[in-house]
């Protein structure tokens, strides 16, 4: 039963907006289709700071279910998403527009799901 009311706190839009984005910035650094030489280290930092970052405050925001947490999640990633959604059009890497509306959809849901929840009554 315990079980079941953590999973019910659980931003499922901000778990998949978070691993989506960790999952595609893991392509864009080390497997990119689109170019033949290695990520500099300076990318992978740039990268791991302004994605890969937001990504892991998205899953503890997911996690806590903490609205502002996921507002600067989303934020915190949307110059650098934005660009990569965008500075090549088509690419796999368009899906990064996707993940900062699942950001969004995330942040605005989660009071909306927060106050029908069992454990609020």
């Amino acid at each position: 039963m315990r079980i079941m009311r953590m999973r019910m706190r659980i931003s499922l839009t901000g778990v998949a907006a978070s691993a989506s984005s960790l999952a595609l910035c893991v392509i864009f650094l080390f497997w990119n289709p689109y170019a033949e030489l290695k990520a500099s280290p300076s990318t992978v930092l740039i990268v791991s700071l302004m994605l890969i970052g937001s990504a892991i405050l998205g899953l503890l925001s997911s996690w806590l279910r903490n609205r502002l947490l996921m507002f600067i999640s989303f934020a915190w990633s949307l110059p650098y998403g934005l660009y990569l959604a965008i500075a090549s059009v088509p690419s796999v890497f368009n899906l990064f527009a996707l993940v900062l509306i699942l950001y969004f959809i995330s942040a605005l849901t989660m009071d909306i799901n927060k106050s029908r929840s069992p454990e609020s009554c």
